[in-house]
């Protein structure tokens, strides 16, 4: 028997266990951070958590000490005590998700009047759930036009907030979910619209045999789906979740002031004493260097996390400073891809820093996601949606002459000297998406 040595380069990313836990705190919300902290400090005995309420007495006590001896006009107190309200501060104060999504819609451009109809009767169409609770052929007649059309509105409304709203049926929220979440694993839409039956019975073996996938791909498959954010339920009126803006900004005379707003956070530290008494116990080194390795992870995820969050602030000011000054109609296009690429990051972790987090300007509170646009990049530089390209590639082919249907590469061509830029088979798909069949079957079909 001979036996050769062999050599190859392979580029493999590994994750430490430290930029893992890093990403992980760096997706979490205010209340999923708190959630998360709370747990680790029940799990490791170092860690000592103060309670945001506790620390706002505290810090309230101290305040009043410090003063004492000053003397300060009334006003100073009441300015101090007029601060943010997480109570009073619901979904930007609305009174209803309907008027909560309506007031979404001026952030997309080139809507008709029509559009703007046919989308308010969708948000007056939903149920308790925020599912809609109408036929799309009802609404294509009461708004006087077509399925197709109502359609693309449907699919607007779709990339509202909250996550899930406007869904048809329990398989499509969790679809919409998946659609949102650059991170998702491959086949998961696959898994939803095609054997939720055997992911509900956690079928794994049958999964993995039937997509001929590796035993651990479908258990994170299922997992990731079993954990996708469940169906509201309730009125839709009384249940409107209390949002803690993470980053507040504010202009004060010439300079925008940026501040996170960690008040309702709990203060994380390292119990020092019994950090001693662990220390000094030889039976306890392996158990107290993976207690102090675990404690310090989660400091410095956190103090990441900021870090990225402010950063990306800044860059969001920078770009968006017209938005801070007068609100959503001056919104430009922005992809989380070029504000990844500026920042020096992958796509995924802004995906991930700006997931179920909200931002406080003048004019109100605004999910972060919202601010970063779906749509193509025309050649003056404004942003087109997706729904304004499909309504506009409809509108060409029930215009073509039936003899001689556009070809997809013509309806590219003709999109193209409208400024709208995108590829031939970027075409095929928002048509295949609309159910309307090819120039040939339009001919011969």
């Amino acid at each position: 028997m001979q036996m050769a040595i062999k050599t190859s380069q392979k580029v493999m990313q590994v994750l430490s266990a430290q930029l893992v836990q890093h990403l992980e705190i760096l997706q979490y919300s205010t209340n999923e951070l708190e959630q998360f902290i709370n747990e680790k400090a029940n799990e490791n005995p170092l860690l000592v958590v103060t309670d945001a309420t506790v620390k706002s007495q505290y810090e309230e006590i101290m305040q009043l000490a410090n003063y004492s001896f000053k003397r300060y006009p009334a006003q100073y107190y009441e300015s101090k005590n007029n601060t943010f309200n997480p109570i009073e501060m619901n979904l930007a104060a609305k009174e209803s998700y309907e008027q909560f999504l309506l007031e979404q819609v001026p952030m997309h451009k080139n809507l008709s009047s029509v559009d703007l109809k046919i989308l308010m009767f969708l948000i007056r169409s939903l149920d308790d759930r925020l599912f809609l609770d109408v036929d799309l052929d009802i609404v294509a007649n009461k708004c006087k036009t077509n399925v197709l059309h109502v359609e693309a509105l449907l699919d607007l409304l779709q990339t509202f907030e909250p996550v899930g709203v406007g869904a048809r049926n329990y398989k499509e929220y969790l679809l919409i979910q998946v659609d949102r979440d650059t991170l998702a694993p491959k086949l998961t839409s696959e898994f939803i619209k095609t054997d939720l039956e055997l992911v509900a019975a956690q079928a794994i073996k049958q999964l993995s045999k039937k997509y001929r996938t590796p035993i651990q791909e479908v258990k994170k498959t299922v997992h990731y789906i079993k954990n996708l954010k469940p169906v509201m339920t309730g009125d839709k009126f009384e249940t409107i979740p209390y949002v803690i803006p993470e980053i507040e900004v504010e202009k004060l005379e010439e300079e925008w002031m940026i501040q996170l707003n960690r008040g309702y956070l709990p203060i994380v530290s390292i119990d020092k004493h019994y950090v001693e008494i662990l220390k000094n116990d030889p039976n306890c080194k392996t158990y107290f260097k993976d207690t102090m390795k675990d404690a310090l992870l989660l400091l410095q995820g956190i103090e990441q996390r900021d870090k990225t969050l402010y950063e990306l602030a800044r860059l969001l000011v920078e770009l968006q400073e017209d938005f801070f000054h007068k609100g959503i109609e001056a919104l430009k296009p922005m992809r989380l891809k070029d504000v990844a690429n500026i920042l020096s990051v992958h796509e995924s972790t802004i995906s991930r820093a700006v997931r179920g987090k909200y931002i406080k300007t003048a004019h109100g509170v605004y999910a972060l996601q919202s601010l970063f646009t779906k749509g193509v990049m025309n050649i003056s530089g404004k942003m087109d949606s997706i729904m304004y390209i499909k309504k506009r590639l409809k509108q060409l082919i029930e215009g073509e002459d039936k003899q001689k249907p556009l070809t997809d590469q013509q309806i590219t061509n003709t999109l193209s000297a409208e400024g709208i830029q995108i590829s031939r088979r970027t075409v095929a798909k928002y048509r295949e998406e609309m159910n309307i069949v090819s120039s040939f079957n339009r001919m011969y079909g």
